[in-house]
């Protein structure tokens, strides 16, 4: 299970960063602005043996995203994403998929403008919307090697909610006087335990010899997202 300490860490880090809209609201330098925003990334889960950490599962990000500057190097930005997460098992070919809703919430800086090349931190809550197991593993009896097929809901057996640390980079240019274009590389790492202890074979995957060797750990939430959009200016510039 997740620590309290990392429970407050991601709290803190969530209300300093809305605390900071309230401080610097009144000396914003520039309207609001609003985008969509879409990608991929390259996901895993730590902390089980049975899924291989090194082997990125392939899933797609869309969302909207919205920004109020402090200043025109300084912003705050919250976004509102779906995210297909999960990872990989080891030695089957079967994904562990995790369909997420994230509201990331962080602090932006410019390096430069126009083009904007920015670097920004902050932190992410995601609500689990569904997951399953789906692919083929292979059961040896004797000499014979079948091959089976899973489709398996493993919605009950996981936690619903995760948190944890958003870091990236990127970069921002003019498409038209309402509009930018970007493209960005972000790092998550989850804190929250995978895990909810409710199913006696971990994933809902019922077969008591398929990881007669494996260990469950604390399981966590990893991934690389790759992702391009527009953002949209209220007033033109």
């Amino acid at each position: 299970m997740f620590t309290k300490d990392k429970v407050k860490y991601v709290i803190v880090v969530l209300i300093l960063l809305s605390q900071s809209i309230f401080i610097f609201a009144q000396n914003m330098s520039e309207i609001p602005t609003f985008g969509i925003k879409g990608g991929i990334l390259l996901s895993t889960v730590t902390g089980d043996n049975a899924i291989d950490q090194y082997a990125k599962k392939l899933g797609p990000q869309i969302g909207v995203t919205g920004a109020l500057y402090f200043n025109p190097k300084l912003s705050i930005r919250a976004e509102l994403n779906y995210e297909l997460k999960g990872g990989k098992f080891a030695n089957h070919e079967m994904n562990m998929n995790l369909h997420y809703a994230t509201i990331p919430l962080y602090l932006k800086f410019n390096i430069t403008e126009d083009p904007e090349f920015y670097v920004y931190g902050g932190a992410y809550g995601s609500y689990l919307i569904t997951a399953n197991t789906k692919g083929t593993y292979e059961i040896i009896i004797g000499d014979d090697v079948i091959t089976e097929s899973i489709n398996e809901n493993i919605n009950a057996n996981l936690n619903h909610f995760d948190a944890g640390i958003i870091v990236g980079v990127g970069a921002q240019g003019r498409f038209n006087q309402w509009a930018d274009i970007f493209i960005d590389i972000r790092y998550t790492q989850g804190f929250f335990n995978l895990n909810n202890n409710k199913a006696d074979l971990r994933y809902n995957f019922n077969y008591e010899s398929f990881w007669p060797e494996q260990n469950l750990g604390t399981p966590l939430n990893k991934a690389l997202m790759f992702t391009t959009g527009f953002v949209v200016f209220i007033d033109p510039r």
